[in-house]
């Protein structure tokens, strides 16, 4: 079974960029879609390529920061999401068209744009780690995803804003109700798994996945959390802090996460 599917979100969870059909989400929506084609995300030392996830997993926009609109993808291997991008244009302050990449993937990764390296990651991007006191694995994957529900809602997390206050403001962000990508890679001994989403307006700032991984049948829920924010970020479980990312370095693409302008495509 592999899944590999964007999920719909929740009505509390609808991103107001689609609703309000404006001029800005559509042009954006125009800009990300023509800008697509240009990137190839390749994986290993054999630079396998990775398949881009054709349906964004979230349509976001961020009101409190500015008017802006974008889309997050995934880039998959045998169904596992191993990057993930977020695509999107600042109207208000005018910053422009930007990208960010994620590294999901315990392999290298080479993102070219064009025929130009845009990103290059030597290193895991995410460490799994066990679930503290998990249930067993269930057999069906309805109560597999109430099982992953139920862990997600475990884990709090936050990010400290400076645009305002060189001190930093203390921001706890929102976890969406639905997972946000769901899937299972038998290549990767990843019975089930999902992406959750935290998240300010509805623009992702820190993920959450959760596998039930192991070989032969033996699974065990795993974890593991990413950044799609340049600033400190802290995720805690049962109020116990488990992760935590200092400020990033703009443009600095040879690390997991990275943050870029890119010129609007023609």
């Amino acid at each position: 079974m592999v899944l590999g599917v964007a999920l719909a979100a929740s009505p509390d969870d609808q991103n107001a960029s689609e609703s309000g059909g404006s001029e800005e989400f559509r042009q954006t929506t125009e800009l990300i879609q023509a800008d697509l084609p240009r990137w190839k995300v390749a994986m290993g030392t054999e630079a396998t390529e990775l398949k881009l996830n054709p349906k964004p997993i979230l349509r976001w926009t961020n009101p409190a920061t500015g008017r802006m609109h974008g889309e997050i993808y995934v880039w998959t291997a045998d169904g596992r999401p191993e990057a993930v991008m977020s695509l999107y244009k600042v109207w208000e302050p005018a910053w422009g068209f930007a990208g960010e990449f994620q590294s999901l993937s315990g392999a290298k990764l080479v993102a070219e744009r064009g025929r130009s390296v845009a990103w290059r990651c030597d290193e895991p991007g995410i460490t799994f780690r066990e679930v503290p006191d998990a249930p067993v694995v269930a057999q069906t994957p309805a109560r597999r995803l109430r099982q992953m529900r139920a862990m997600a809602n475990d884990f709090t997390a936050v990010l400290m804003d400076y645009r305002q206050n060189a001190k930093g403001e203390r921001q706890a962000l929102r976890l969406l109700t639905n997972a946000v990508f769901r899937y299972s890679s038998p290549d990767s001994n990843v019975a089930d798994g999902a992406m959750f989403a935290f998240v300010l307006g509805t623009d992702a700032e820190v993920f959450l996945l959760l596998e039930a991984r192991g070989e032969n049948g033996a699974n065990r829920w795993q974890y593991a959390l990413a950044r799609l924010n340049c600033d400190e970020l802290a995720a805690f479980r049962k109020e116990q802090e488990v992760w935590r990312v200092g400020k990033a370095t703009y443009n600095e693409r040879n690390q997991p996460y990275v943050f870029m302008s890119l010129p609007e495509s023609p």
